[in-house]
């Protein structure tokens, strides 16, 4: 994952006082600046070549403004020891500059290229120094937290906004978002209440079928997994008998100016990821964004488009219905059944509920003397609260979304809660559904699966295991046998379906768990020059997402194998094509 320094202004500047982003940009060439946002979104977020200062400083000045690259480099090295990772260009600066270009009054253009080239290098830089200066929030919210805490939610709370426009593998976010949205429309399609609701869906975009929509729409985004250049991506429409449909499709999905770019968290951007360039073209702003249409927007439009249906047709609670009956039920069920197709005992939570079981977990999976417990969650904060910066904006929210929530006097229980009442029942041997083993004898596996890969951050799996240990000690008071309950791992769900044939065929998730959480104690192999090195160094490696050390290990051993899924369920979308 990206841990790297934010070149501000005051560094690359050190004499002089900066202006305002729109002080710095009137006069500039509107398409010009947009074209560049687009342009330093197209970076590779992974081995960018633009991730060296030097390189990112050779291409953006041109020849009449090489004298400030130097000058800029040379404050870099004077600043920043030679081990330092630094970085000029970032997702959050170049979407910020869109959203105010964009978004602001054309004006006459009264700047040279020359001029806003350095310009537009200040502007950029000032909304660096923005975005350091909000993660001081981070800094001062964390004072006097446990110390247990203190450097896992520091490290949190300065890179959740970001995170998920930055720490990714594009790859495995467009194979999952594909499987997923296979899946969807699958449900949707096959479930009475919600086809009016696809219909509806698909009126919108003049399409026949799901199957339509995604032929339509995947091929816009398959530059973006190709990544063969660093820089914008252009979708130019043919001229022909489709040009005026193929057009109206993506103008769907393209910003104007009516749209409301105050927004928090890029979300209009997010809704609509492209921008008209001229008639028939029209260039993506964000690729990651773009990928996420295929699934992850799905719900947004079809949230729009419920709105406005008969109320004999609307989804009263569509939120659950995602959440629930497709989140957990059907993609989730399925996928564990792939990772876990025999030789164990297991149950899904409509089959414990079936049994009548209370207070049962999501999934239950015993293998030999390995019991693997599962809380799904599907849910999102609210933006406001993810752009915070602050832990208590953040302890707040997820507390109510993963630990317990107080309704008229009483506390109702959330998946860490859930997950130790489980623990409970096992420990106690009063799990119905499965009493054939030693209590003494099991390994216990505590697991909250999400379903958005904004929660592989830095630091957030140890603050739900510190929860879960608060409650694992009161049951260890209580005399109960907890030695072999493990740590609670926060394990996002894409990650088991671009895995799955590692987890089935070569490494069990219960296996992979335990690597991963004595991986974090590892110090074997390395050197240190003091304990607190070596302390520092296990803090490190122990706010790692679950996700992050999954793709290490199956890189590392070679054991990359593209999900059947993929095949089963997309390829067949053109095999006449």
């Amino acid at each position: 994952m990206k841990m790297e320094i934010i070149l501000e202004f005051e560094v690359a500047f050190p004499n002089e006082k900066p202006k305002t982003v729109k002080d710095y940009l009137v006069g500039g060439d509107r398409e010009m600046i947009l074209n560049a946002a687009a342009f330093l979104l197209g970076f590779r977020n992974q081995n960018s070549l633009f991730d060296d200062p030097g390189e990112a400083l050779s291409m953006f000045f041109g020849a009449e403004n090489k004298g400030i690259a130097a000058s800029v480099y040379q404050q870099i090295k004077q600043n920043f020891h030679p081990s330092s990772q630094v970085t000029i260009f970032n997702a959050f600066s170049s979407l910020e500059l869109f959203e105010i270009i964009f978004s602001s009054e054309p004006t006459e253009t009264t700047q040279s290229q020359a001029e806003l080239e350095v310009n537009l290098f200040k502007a950029l830089l000032v909304l660096n120094s923005n975005f350091t200066s909000k993660q001081q929030i981070a800094f001062e919210s964390t004072n006097g937290l446990d110390s247990d805490l203190l450097i896992p939610m520091r490290m949190f709370c300065m890179s959740y906004y970001t995170s998920d426009k930055e720490n990714y593998n594009i790859y495995e976010v467009w194979v999952s978002q594909f499987i997923k949205a296979i899946y969807l429309f699958e449900f949707l399609e096959s479930s009475q209440p919600t086809k009016p609701l696809l219909s509806a869906f698909l009126t919108y975009f003049n399409c026949g079928t799901w199957e339509e929509y995604l032929k339509r729409l995947l091929p816009l985004t398959f530059s973006m997994i190709k990544q063969e250049r660093e820089a914008h991506t252009d979708i130019v429409i043919p001229p022909g008998e489709n040009f005026d449909s193929d057009c109206a499709f993506i103008e769907k999905l393209m910003i104007t100016e009516e749209d409301d770019m105050e927004l928090d968290d890029f979300l209009a951007l997010r809704a609509k990821p492209m921008y008209k360039v001229s008639p028939g073209v029209y260039r993506i702003i964000f690729g990651l964004f773009a990928v996420e249409k295929i699934f992850k927007g799905v719900y947004f439009l079809m949230r729009d488009i419920n709105k406005n249906l008969p109320n004999t047709n609307k989804i009263s609670n569509l939120k659950s219905l995602f959440g629930d009956e497709f989140s957990e039920k059907i993609l989730f069920y399925e996928i564990i059944k792939v990772i876990y197709p025999n030789n164990c005992i297991s149950f899904s939570g409509q089959q414990l509920g079936d049994m009548k079981i209370d207070g049962a977990p999501d999934y239950y999976i015993r293998r030999g003397k390995d019991i693997l417990l599962f809380e799904s969650k599907d849910f999102l904060i609210p933006a406001s609260v993810k752009e915070s910066f602050d832990y208590a904006q953040y302890e707040n929210e997820f507390e109510k979304k993963l630990y317990f929530v107080e309704e008229n006097g009483k506390e109702k229980p959330k998946a860490v809660m859930q997950l130790i009442n489980s623990v409970k029942k096992i420990l106690t041997m009063q799990f119905q559904a499965d009493k054939d083993y030693r209590y003494r004898e099991v390994s216990i596996y505590p697991i909250l699966l999400t379903h958005d890969y904004q929660y592989d951050t830095f630091g957030f799996n140890q603050l739900i295991d510190y929860w879960f240990q608060a409650e694992l000690d009161i049951l260890r008071n209580e005399g109960l046998y907890v030695h072999r309950v493990q740590p609670l791992t926060v394990v996002n769900i894409d990650s088991l379906i671009y895995h799955q044939m590692t987890l089935q065929k070569y490494v069990s998730l219960h296996e992979m768990l335990k690597m991963y959480h004595r991986d974090a104690l590892n110090t074997r192999m390395k050197k240190f020059q003091s304990v607190k090195e070596k302390e520092a160094y296990i803090r490190q490696r122990k706010m790692n997402p679950f996700s992050v050390f999954l793709e290490n290990y199956v890189f590392a051993n070679n054991l990359q194998e593209l999900p059947p899924m993929l095949e089963n369920k997309g390829f067949t979308l053109f095999k006449n094509q």
